[in-house]
């Protein structure tokens, strides 16, 4: 197996050695992420709301940390993205240093008095003692270390068992919550190098959306320039590094769920080119085209045509396509373009291997969680916004088409309070009837937002002025729907268990279309959101 570059060196993209990075990367962070929890456990000052779920909180907090650092990389980009691995934050990356004000936002919502200065003093002091960077910074040259000082023929490598989705017994409590057949992807080692390295979970149908889009974005590439391995082998290896990057070290459920695929295939049935910049290989949409409605989703994900059969839309990802994620390195296989903070929209439209049929482009913002990622994303956004406008401008009164074309579909929790100028749409009154007039809808809206978004004012604050900026970029010449969904009116599916949820949380809708002179005179989002969610 040729693991070599032309001059000799070890080639820090081979499949093999990208492998055994990740497996080494994730034994760091997993030991990094137990020393964490030991220290909040620890803390004589803290005093946590549910001690129980500690580990789960803390390793999510900890997942988006990682996720904050890797949006403020301050690397060029000009290497090739599997020899730059951009999970462990350095020094190298990070010229300015670490930014740990959500993380400290995080533990403290979790602890009791979370807003008290005492509170947010000692989760500080904690962190400071903790030195999370520094640990990262030896964990990264450790990984380096033992890569440089082992040989290849020493690499673990990945094992593949498939779960039958009626094989019960011998699943893992996780595992039992995934829909259908599991592909469990675990490491092996050399008989005397054996390290613990649990195993992660996909579901079968995910594994084989990722080997749909190795084989149509990398496969001949790869094959040309690794010839030592059969396709099997190279996907498995790639495949293996992205389920443990996303499963094994980030583990934050941001990334596994997506928001409703059937507006994408909708929209995407319309004749959009449908790209999500918030996404991973695994839930990035995939989907083929499909006209439908908000309506036709039964309480169980079922779609109502009398089957009762419960629907993946896992089963629907046939279309290999382009997105943007937050790990190019392990990503770029997959069809990364690389960070939606680096994503240039109308290269993107104009491009011949990205939009070959230069349709227009519906780029959608799905972004539960994550508080940060929000202000950093939607700061872009705003900022491309008023370049198209500006380019418009500079076109005004000229017959040639619209350098691009690019609306926007954003799926938001409901904490955000953003001030658009359109009227919101209520869907999914619980216990009762709905409002009886615009003015009373208005109320009960006000109401909701008011006492959702007092999430954002508690524990350790950290101001955010995206919502204010985008509402102002939006004006009325952009936003063209504006949509809040309660209870179970609006579902996401959950990739990691194959299943459609429901009442995960209170979202808002919010579409975007770019204001120009064409045919429909730029209403074309509107049109499809009505016809989707109905119009009024």
């Amino acid at each position: 197996m040729k693991r070599h570059g032309v001059d000799g060196d070890l080639d820090p993209a081979h499949p093999a050695l990208c492998f055994h990075r990740e497996v080494l990367t994730f034994l760091k962070w997993a030991a990094i992420r137990r020393d964490f929890l030991e220290a909040l456990q620890a803390s004589p000052r803290l005093h946590f709301l549910e001690p129980r779920k500690l580990w789960r909180h803390s390793q999510e907090a900890l997942g988006k940390w990682v996720l904050s650092q890797v949006a403020r990389d301050t690397r060029s980009g000009t290497e090739e993205p599997a020899a730059s691995p951009s999970f462990l934050p350095t020094r190298a990356t990070l010229s300015g240093g670490t930014y740990d004000e959500q993380l400290i936002r995080d533990i403290s919502l979790k602890c009791e008095d979370s807003g008290s200065a005492e509170v947010v003093a000692e989760v500080k002091a904690l962190l400071a003692r903790f030195n999370l960077s520094q640990r990262c910074e030896d964990a990264a040259a450790a990984v380096l270390r033992e890569l440089s000082s082992t040989s290849p023929s020493m690499y673990c490598v990945p094992s593949l068992r498939i779960i039958d989705a009626a094989e019960e017994r011998s699943r893992t409590a996780s595992q039992r919550r995934v829909q259908g057949s599991v592909a469990e992807i675990s490491a092996q080692w050399p008989k005397h190098a054996r390290h613990s390295c649990p195993p992660v979970s996909l579901p079968l149908l995910a594994y084989k959306k990722l080997e749909m889009c190795y084989t149509h974005f990398s496969e001949t590439a790869e094959a040309k320039r690794y010839p030592r391995l059969d396709h099997d082998s190279r996907f498995l290896l790639r495949a293996a590094a992205v389920a443990l990057r996303y499963e094994g070290c980030l583990a934050t459920g941001s990334l596994q769920l997506c928001a409703d695929t059937r507006l994408k295939q909708h929209l995407h049935a319309a004749g959009y080119h449908v790209m999500d910049l918030c996404a991973s290989p695994i839930n990035a949409y995939m989907g083929s085209p499909k006209a439908g409605s908000h309506s036709t989703l039964g309480e169980d994900g079922c779609e109502d045509e009398g089957s009762g059969k419960e629907a993946s839309a896992l089963e629907a990802e046939n279309t290999p396509n382009h997105f943007c994620s937050a790990f190019p390195d392990t990503d770029c296989y997959f069809g990364s373009l690389g960070s939606a903070l680096q994503f240039d929209v109308e290269a993107a439209y104009n491009s011949l291997e990205v939009n070959p049929e230069k349709k227009p482009l519906l780029l959608t913002l799905d972004v539960p969680y994550d508080e940060d990622i929000c202000e950093r994303l939607f700061s872009r956004l705003v900022r491309d916004m008023q370049c198209a406008e500006g380019k418009m401008a500079m076109q005004q009164g000229k017959p040639s088409p619209p350098p691009y074309i690019a609306d926007y579909v954003l799926v938001l929790p409901l904490w955000w309070d953003v001030p658009m100028q359109r009227r919101k749409r209520l869907f999914g009154v619980a216990g009762g009837a709905p409002p009886s007039s615009e003015e009373e809808e208005q109320k009960l809206l006000d109401a909701v937002v008011k006492e959702r978004s007092a999430i954002l004012h508690c524990g350790y604050i950290v101001p955010y002025e995206w919502p204010q900026h985008l509402a102002k970029a939006a004006g009325k010449s952009w936003v063209c729907f504006d949509g809040v969904f309660l209870g179970d009116s609006y579902k996401y599916f959950c990739t990691a268990t194959n299943k459609w949820l429901q009442g995960v949380t209170a979202a808002e809708v919010i579409g975007l279309s770019q204001p120009r002179a064409d045919a429909d005179g730029g209403h074309w989002l509107e049109t499809q959101l009505a016809a989707f969610y109905g119009g009024q």
